[in-house]
């Protein structure tokens, strides 16, 4: 007989305990994707703002009252709030206030990949001062 996993053990959101990031922000990156890749989407995309064209305006476009949103317009807003909620229940209380201000899903990944990761100059910084550490090894300066 075959081993099974059990039910849900693939359902669940990887926890993120504050160790590990690169580790967590890949199998979060699965993992929304394997339930929806329209909420991952929204994660890398952004909230979608259902619009409309002004009135003789040419080119222009005006966000569409929610009282007139479509059944599908409401359908794509729900990715946003689909990824915000797998985000929140994959936090830890003390990570989960790092990004309670955020106001959409992209925000709160943008703001923990900084938080964990640094700026472009952080990363940037942090490649260089790894090259020079290496050069040093490589020519016997360690």
């Amino acid at each position: 007989m075959a081993n099974k996993e059990p039910n849900g053990a693939y359902n669940r959101a990887p926890i993120f305990d504050r160790e590990n990031y690169d580790h967590w922000k890949e199998c979060m990156s699965v993992h929304i994707q394997s339930v929806d890749m329209d909420v991952w989407d929204a994660i890398v995309n952004g909230w979608f703002q259902p619009q409309i064209a002004a009135n003789g305006e040419d080119g222009v476009v005006l966000d569409k009252p929610k009282s007139d949103w479509s059944d599908d317009d409401k359908h794509k807003v729900q990715y946003d709030l689909k990824a915000r909620n797998i985000l929140i229940s994959s936090l830890r209380v003390n990570e989960y206030h790092s990004v309670s201000h955020c106001k959409t899903a992209k925000y709160m990944f943008d703001a923990l990949e900084t938080l964990h990761e640094g700026t472009d100059e952080v990363k940037l910084s942090k490649v260089n001062t790894h090259v020079q550490q290496y050069e040093l090894f490589l020519h016997g300066r360690w």
